[in-house]
């Protein structure tokens, strides 16, 4: 009788100790987004650390440098981030725990919601102001998007108006990250990387920078500075911007690795897999449509008509070595030199990032991988618990 008792209730209570499992995993997992001050707060504190930390070492390390990457974890803590924005000092981390250790918020932190009542994903604006300030403003920010959004929407259109058509259902919609590549929190750190991280500097205060720009931030001001750096002097009412969109995409080495990485670009004449090419070129079309109605049309015109452009050929070619692939290293340094006499001005060619990346981003390993297996591990342990109370308890009223 006891036997049929607990063969009987034995599916019910498998079922209800899962629900717990889930709703303690669940629990864990979830993340609570900060409002802006105390985020602000968070990251002025961050930085003085970083300061301090930096006085005290003997090659004094870049403290906005220590302070960005310290924010980067999971998806912007992967081989191509760390080859490219650097890799995570493990001494600032454990200097940061032991001084201040709410600080880890900031490894976490996802929508915030600005002054002006616009939401936008503060820790990817963060990821990317350490791209931008390493002088690879497209690949972390808007061109890492468009990646993302042409391979996931790669052979479901012909041309390049068939994809910016079928695109346009996710494009720029009020999205915390769950639902599209590239949401409006997403276009908001994007270009406000771009504004802020071109300007930053070693003496940058990073939460007075922001607390500046976002004052009185309107969606023309963003729109207009961005397309002024990213571009230099172009017509948006045009049909050349579009191109000059597309081709400053296509032309960048950050890009360039990005799309090899993936698998969306050919080493046999160093240049985008035609598979991908209208994809791409339909978000491209798409983002440029977005910035030309944010300025109404209006002719940008730049004050030095200088462009930021990303890390040059031979850091591209660095980046490759350091993976491990010569042919592509090879190919990528014989594109860019074919290139050279049509280079405009950059304000970095990033190469002592890649430089210093390659040597240690094999060897770094990823907290929130550790993270994720402790959880992991946790939740099966309470699972083994609350299920051995169980019985126990089912045993004793037997």
């Amino acid at each position: 009788m006891t036997t049929h008792s607990i063969t009987n209730r034995m599916p019910r209570l498998l079922a209800m100790l899962f629900l717990l499992l889930g709703v303690f995993c669940a629990g864990a997992l979830t993340v609570h987004a900060d409002d802006y001050d105390t985020t602000i707060d968070r990251l002025s504190r961050l930085q003085a650390l970083a300061r301090d930390f930096s006085a005290s070492q003997s090659d004094t390390p870049d403290p906005i440098e220590l302070t960005l990457a310290y924010t980067r974890t999971g998806s912007y803590n992967t081989t191509i981030w760390q080859l490219t924005a650097g890799t995570r000092d493990p001494e600032f981390e454990s200097y940061v725990s032991s001084n201040d250790p709410d600080l880890v918020a900031l490894q976490s932190v996802n929508t915030v919601t600005l002054p002006n009542g616009e939401k936008i994903d503060f820790g990817h604006l963060l990821a990317s102001m350490n791209l931008v300030y390493n002088g690879i403003p497209i690949t972390g920010s808007w061109g890492g998007d468009c990646q993302e959004m042409a391979k996931a929407y790669a052979g479901q259109a012909s041309d390049a108006a068939g994809y910016a058509s079928a695109m346009r259902a996710t494009f720029n919609i009020d999205d915390d990250g769950s639902t599209s590549y590239f949401g409006n929190q997403d276009l908001r750190a994007d270009m406000d990387s771009v504004v802020v991280g071109s300007k930053v500097t070693k003496d940058t205060d990073l939460a007075d920078a922001l607390r500046s720009y976002y004052a009185n931030l309107t969606d023309y001001d963003r729109a207009r500075e961005f397309i002024s750096l990213s571009f230099g002097t172009v017509d948006t009412s045009s049909s050349d911007f579009a191109d000059a969109v597309y081709r400053a995409l296509m032309d960048d080495s950050g890009m360039q690795l990005l799309f090899y990485m993936n698998d969306m670009w050919s080493v046999q004449g160093w240049a985008i897999k035609d598979e991908y090419a209208p994809a791409v070129r339909g978000i491209t079309d798409l983002f440029a449509e977005y910035l030309s109605g944010a300025v109404n049309g209006e002719k940008i015109k730049s004050d030095t008509n200088d462009r930021l452009v990303a890390m040059g050929g031979q850091a591209l070619s660095d980046a490759l070595s350091a993976l491990g692939d010569t042919d592509a290293a090879q190919a990528a340094l014989s594109a860019a030199d074919s290139m050279a006499n049509n280079a405009e001005s950059t304000v970095s060619s990033g190469s002592d990032a890649i430089s210093t990346a390659r040597e240690t981003f094999q060897t770094k390993f990823d907290v929130k991988i550790f993270q994720m297996i402790l959880l992991i591990v946790g939740g099966l342990a309470a699972f083994m618990l609350v299920f051995s109370l169980v019985m126990f308890a089912v045993r004793r009223r037997d």
